[in-house]
């Protein structure tokens, strides 16, 4: 006797993926732009699986992977029994899968201390011409701050951070302050090695004060100059902690070897 027959699992075609694949797109586009234009605005919570599909005219399995892309990216979050709400949109949050990416290889760090050396020097130049007494005597009260001497390693980065990010805000260029500040929570990893690299703080610290120096003076050129001398001495301190590691593999761009 035999036993009722089993049909095999179905296979999802070609083309029933693309269309699948295309309406996830678009709600995550459409999501996106939402969240973009203000209509859904950090904390706010989103309709309910069911009342967007009924909305946009898709399926709840196009929304749901739609909405686990953005819980990806750092857009939304989903709360068990409380529903997805948009994240807070902190550059923190939305850089973390870049900032995995980067801590993959030494390559990607170096490219990121490149990239920082170029653009921060560019900045402190347009702080020395365009910053108020005021942003300079931030600046000053950030370096003389208790977080901002030397001591313990986690207030002393905070207080790198902020100094970095006071002196993007001096340049009264919003663009270049966003990526300054994105780049300041791309390189957190690199910051907690280095800070433990001995003389790297001490070192650091008189930097700081060089470049405060040039920019109280007016004098761009000195200060791209001490920005761009002071983040050197971090990538090189970074290399020296791991030439043993890479003695083998050259982490430096192709153009510096």
């Amino acid at each position: 006797m035999t036993g009722p027959k089993i049909d095999p699992p179905a296979v999802e075609t070609h083309a029933a993926f693309a269309e699948r694949s295309g309406a996830t797109a678009l709600v995550a586009q459409r999501l996106m732009d939402d969240i973009r234009q203000g209509v859904w605005r950090p904390g706010d919570k989103l309709p309910t699986e069911r009342q967007l599909a009924a909305n946009l005219g898709l399926s709840r399995s196009a929304i749901r992977e739609a909405l686990r892309a953005l819980e990806i990216l750092g857009l939304i979050q989903v709360r068990q029994g409380s529903g997805v709400f948009v994240s807070s949109l902190s550059a923190e949050q939305l850089l973390t899968p870049l900032r995995f990416f980067i801590s993959l290889d030494a390559g990607n760090i170096e490219a990121l201390f490149e990239a920082r050396i170029n653009l921060e020097a560019t900045v402190a130049g347009l702080a020395a011409e365009r910053a108020s007494e005021e942003e300079l005597a931030q600046i000053r009260a950030a370096l003389k701050s208790p977080s901002g001497r030397i001591g313990e390693i986690e207030p002393f980065l905070e207080a790198d951070v902020y100094f970095h990010q006071l002196i993007a805000k001096a340049a009264h260029n919003a663009i270049l302050e966003r990526i300054v500040s994105s780049l300041s929570v791309l390189g957190r990893a690199s910051r907690e090695i280095t800070a433990h690299v001995p003389g790297v703080v001490e070192t650091s610290a008189r930097d700081h004060q060089l470049i405060l120096s040039a920019l109280e003076a007016r004098e761009p050129e000195i200060a791209r100059a001490a920005m761009g001398a002071h983040l050197r001495n971090v990538r090189d301190a970074y290399r020296r902690q791991f030439c043993a590691r890479y003695a083998n593999e050259d982490p430096r761009p192709s153009g510096e070897k």
